[in-house]
């Protein structure tokens, strides 16, 4: 099984590879893909899966017997989106990559060592040595009022990083790394 729920935002050109578009994939597996990131639809819970047409069916057969039908105003948005002209999913893109630029740039400003991502709406930042995903966190919201999440909270492997949502302002986002240097945890030096 794929999550594929970023996969209409792509940077740099960019689109993120799909798990169906190896060999034999739709044999193998299914694909999930969710209207929340792309059309700004969170928390209304629209999706659909692709893929293996036997997993499809008992995912159907589950679903009817464990919940119960969607609002139909809602399959009507997502139905007017889907199929509507793509240019606001390219626009909204282009915003993200935009604010992606800026905080990578500041950070980098800094001294603080980062990478860019390539896709969705989050970063995912190293910690400075001598601090947990967590203390750090703690330490940008107590010290800085710069809210981050740490990674540890994303499973084993997402210890040694936070996430940074690319959901404000390029000028809110440069204010917040501007916080952070204000701490002197980073030196310019160290870029």
């Amino acid at each position: 099984m794929h999550d594929m729920a970023y996969g209409g935002i792509g940077f740099d050109g960019v689109k993120p590879v799909s798990f169906l578009q190896a060999d034999g994939a739709k044999e193998l597996g299914i694909e999930l893909y969710t209207l929340s990131k792309t059309y700004n639809m969170a928390g209304w819970r629209v999706a659909f899966a692709v893929g293996n047409a036997k997993m499809i069916e008992a995912i159907s057969r589950l679903q009817s017997q464990l919940f119960i039908g969607m609002f139909p105003g809602i399959q009507h948005a997502a139905i007017a989106a889907l199929g509507a002209d793509q240019s606001c999913v390219g626009e909204l893109t282009a915003l993200y990559e935009s604010r992606r630029n800026v905080l990578i740039s500041e950070c980098q400003r800094i001294g603080w060592d980062v990478e860019a991502p390539k896709a969705s709406f989050f970063a995912w930042l190293p910690v400075p040595e001598g601090y947990t995903s967590e203390s750090f966190a703690d330490i940008l919201l107590q010290k800085a009022g710069v809210v981050v999440a740490p990674g540890n909270g994303f499973g084993k492997h997402g210890e040694g990083y936070v996430r940074v949502g690319l959901l404000e302002s390029e000028e809110r986002i440069a204010e917040a790394v501007g916080r952070i240097e204000a701490l002197g945890i980073f030196t310019a030096s160290e870029a």
